[in-house]
């Protein structure tokens, strides 16, 4: 009995990876439209910042950059009580430009909320724009961002997730950079067919009227992951959240350093996904237990169970790679041979460290 229920386990994980390839090769949908605007409207970038001196100045030029009118253009920046350089780095480049704007941030304002949420609150009041767009300051749009996501975005949807993708300078980045593919390729798919449940907070652009409609980010409860709260918020009011997986669409940003970085970021995550419905933790559970079940397999049905991981990896590679031409991105064979290694070692180490004692590292905050 024992034996059957894990060949039928490993059968159902199987199948979804099949799945996973039929609906990019079957169903992707990109969502730009042919026809441009006869005049682009109003825009409001939002981009808070804590302790980001780092990385903030990359991010600072590549909006510079941004290929947009400048007459509707607005950008906003906020210095969420840094203890290093950003608030210095913020008001100077502020100064230099015209159409951008500091927010001071009270802190006792939207109390009830994370730090980057309380931020993004007080932004949102202030912003003047029709259309709200939020990234990181981490992170380095593309010249064609705002372009190309305002051409994707339809009013039903309320909220639109363009693609980020991570900086690859090595091994470990590399490896993470696979990582956010194969898991916002998942997201984009099951989107495309109406599963839409999730946003990703550093590439989302939200109408005003929509952000008005649902309450903002203050109506969202307490948590970790204000973008999945907010993409929530959407749908309970009818909207239908979509993810536009194109190469102009994208976004940089970089990758966790260290493991300790990378495992808190998973931690703060695996907090938002205890939330999603019942078939979207089941489809997570499969993907993290399959080794375990052809393990287990392979006790009773030998080389057959090698064959069925064969057959998992190279479906894999086909969505993975299929997932990078959307993108114009090229991935390497050996790395996506690679990452199933590196696959295994995060998602155990992070169920792992999930249910370890330790409060969730957040932009040097503990919550």
């Amino acid at each position: 009995m024992m034996a059957q229920l894990i060949l039928l386990l490993t059968g159902l994980a199987l199948l979804q990876f099949l799945l996973m390839v039929l609906f990019l090769k079957l169903g992707f949908k990109n969502h730009s439209k042919t026809t441009k605007p006869l005049s682009w409207p109003k825009i409001s970038v939002l981009i808070p910042a804590r302790n980001e001196e780092y990385s903030l100045p990359a991010c600072l030029k590549s909006l510079e950059s941004l290929d947009y009118p400048m007459d509707k253009l607005e950008i906003l920046l906020a210095d969420d009580d840094s203890t290093d350089r950003t608030g210095e780095i913020i008001r100077s480049w502020v100064c230099d430009h015209p159409g951008r704007v500091e927010v001071t941030v009270g802190q006792e304002v939207f109390s009830h909320l994370n730090g980057k949420a309380r931020v993004l609150s007080q932004m949102a009041e202030q912003a003047t724009g029709d259309y709200f767009f939020f990234t990181d300051a981490d992170c380095r749009p593309g010249s064609g961002w705002i372009k190309a996501m305002l051409s994707a975005y339809d009013e039903e949807q309320g909220l639109l997730v363009g693609f980020t993708a991570v900086k690859r300078e090595g091994l470990w980045s590399r490896m993470q950079a696979v990582d956010w593919m194969l898991v916002l390729g998942i997201v984009k798919v099951l989107a495309d067919r109406g599963k839409s449940l999730t946003a990703v907070g550093n590439n989302m652009m939200i109408s005003r009227k929509a952000y008005v409609q649902v309450g903002g980010f203050p109506a969202c409860p307490f948590s970790l992951t204000e973008d999945f709260e907010m993409a929530r918020l959407m749908i309970k009011h009818g909207f239908f959240p979509a993810i536009q997986f194109e190469k102009n669409s994208r976004v940089e940003t970089k990758s966790q350093e260290t493991l300790a970085e990378l495992l808190d970021q998973r931690k703060r995550w695996s907090s938002g996904a205890m939330d999603l419905p019942l078939y979207w933790k089941a489809l997570l559970l499969m993907m993290v237990f399959f080794p375990v079940f052809c393990g287990l397999l392979f006790i009773w049905y030998g080389w057959i169970s090698v064959g069925f991981y064969l057959v998992k990896l190279i479906l894999q590679v086909i969505f993975i790679r299929g997932l990078g031409k959307k993108v114009d991105i090229r991935i390497p064979l050996q790395d996506l041979l690679i990452f199933e290694l590196y696959f295994i070692g995060i998602s155990w180490s992070t169920i792992v460290y999930y249910f370890w004692p330790s409060k969730v590292k957040w932009k040097e905050r503990r919550y």
